[in-house]
């Protein structure tokens, strides 16, 4: 029996709902990687929102802040791509982007 999930969510980002199927998983992988992947990514979602309310008390605080803020969520993309490319490589997740049981 297959999930029906959506893989990745309207911002093009792995879903909550993935990330927690694939969390569960990574313990059936014998290295730990996955399950490294997915702590540094929601360390990074973390690091994204805490940019959006940071204290910009100058103009130059704010244009650091956006920037990075902007960097921040390049690096969710990259990491997002890098979970999903490896859940595929370990099989965890088919052909038809869903997580396998």
């Amino acid at each position: 029996m297959k999930n029906e999930f959506k893989l990745l969510n309207e911002a093009g980002l792995i879903s909550e709902e993935a990330l927690e199927l694939l969390r569960q998983k990574s313990t059936d992988v014998s290295c730990q990687c996955p399950g490294h992947l997915l702590h540094i990514y929601k360390s990074i979602q973390a690091f994204t929102e805490y940019q959006r309310n940071c204290i910009n008390a100058t103009p130059q605080d704010e244009q650091i802040h956006k920037w990075l803020e902007s960097t921040s969520l390049n690096l969710e993309h990259v990491l997002s791509n890098t979970i999903i490319t490896l859940a595929r490589l370990e099989g965890m997740i088919d052909e038809n982007n869903q997580i396998r049981e």
